[in-house]
């Protein structure tokens, strides 16, 4: 299952790195070498080679902690250079935990050393740890709400519009920079024989085939105003808020589980939690792409070969759902 995951891990990363250019494929460079190190660690512990698992996992270990510390110095740059002291201050506690990550991954400790009394009484790590997942989970409840009070408000307003097609007929670039372009679709619909245009409120850097349908509601006291039916920016703050909320609360999890919380339940709780998430994500990749489509054999035509992905991950959400339901767990 391990090395089911890193496969899909890499898939993901490395249909980023093709998709990108730029300062994004650099980005991304780390995380494929992290994804290699996993699967390596993992496929030399399945064939008993604990000697090279140890290596994979160093390899890991620095890739992951020189990303993190590169990163830290260029957002550091970039908000002292633009004067938002306050951010930089904010990356304080990213810095101290870098630290001791080197310290504790990298370097033997002397055991009397005399930060330890210290740390027995206050435990750094624990802490400053507590507190990022804290916030990840605020950020994550925060960007839900938001999003679904948007929506919520939206569908208020368009309760009583009326639906109706509308058809590609151009587009105009939304951003461009040296990660890529991406694309502002505009459609065209018709009311009492006149026509009216309304375009995505985000970027795509999929062009939709010329006079492919997607629904419109239109108000019919004032047929300029209207929205498109699908995925919208009001979504990604909901996927975004989605992923940071599952982030913490599997950290939460499984925290919960090393302290025995989860000891008498006779399910794999972290495993379930995973399986579900993994699920989830996978329906929730299709979901959000099938509403910026027409229909899902467009969805499929649009994300061609990577329609793989969001399908392992489904695939293997289920299998580790209906494993950790119906199976008995190991200790």
């Amino acid at each position: 299952m391990n090395i089911i995951r890193s496969i899909i891990f890499l898939l993901i990363v490395l249909w980023l790195f093709f998709k990108n250019t730029g300062l994004m494929k650099i980005i991304i460079i780390p995380f494929i070498v992290c994804g290699l190190a996993i699967m390596g660690k993992n496929i030399c512990l399945l064939m008993n080679k604990n000697k090279y698992a140890n290596i994979f996992s160093k390899l890991y270990v620095i890739t992951f902690l020189v990303f993190c510390f590169g990163f830290l110095i260029w957002v550091d740059y970039s908000t002292i250079k633009n004067n938002q002291y306050g951010f930089t201050i904010f990356t304080i506690p990213f810095w101290l935990i870098g630290i001791y990550a080197v310290r504790k991954k990298l370097f033997k400790t002397n055991k009397e050393s005399v930060i330890k009394p210290i740390m027995s009484k206050f435990n750094f790590s624990v802490v400053v740890g507590c507190f990022l997942i804290g916030i990840t989970l605020i950020i994550g409840i925060v960007c839900l709400f938001i999003g679904i009070t948007e929506t919520y408000k939206s569908n208020e307003i368009a309760k009583d519009y009326i639906t109706t097609d509308g058809y590609f007929s151009d587009y105009t670039i939304y951003n461009s920079d040296e990660d890529g372009i991406t694309y502002e679709l505009i459609y065209t619909y018709t009311v009492n024989g006149e026509e009216y245009t309304i375009s995505t409120n985000y970027g795509t850097n999929h062009i939709p085939e010329e006079n492919s349908i997607r629904e419109v509601k239109y108000n019919p006291n004032n047929p300029d105003e209207a929205i498109l039916v699908g995925t919208n920016d009001k979504n990604f703050l909901i996927y975004f808020g989605a992923f940071f909320t599952l982030g913490a609360m599997a950290f939460i999890i499984v925290i919960l589980q090393t302290k025995g919380v989860f000891d008498k339940v006779k399910i794999d709780v972290v495993g379930l939690y995973f399986g579900i998430v993994f699920f989830i994500i996978g329906v929730g990749i299709i979901l959000f792409q099938n509403g910026t489509t027409s229909s899902f054999l467009e969805t499929i035509k649009s994300l061609g070969l990577w329609i793989l992905i969001p399908i392992l991950f489904i695939i293997v959400g289920l299998i580790q759902t209906i494993k950790c339901l119906f199976f008995k767990q190991t200790k």
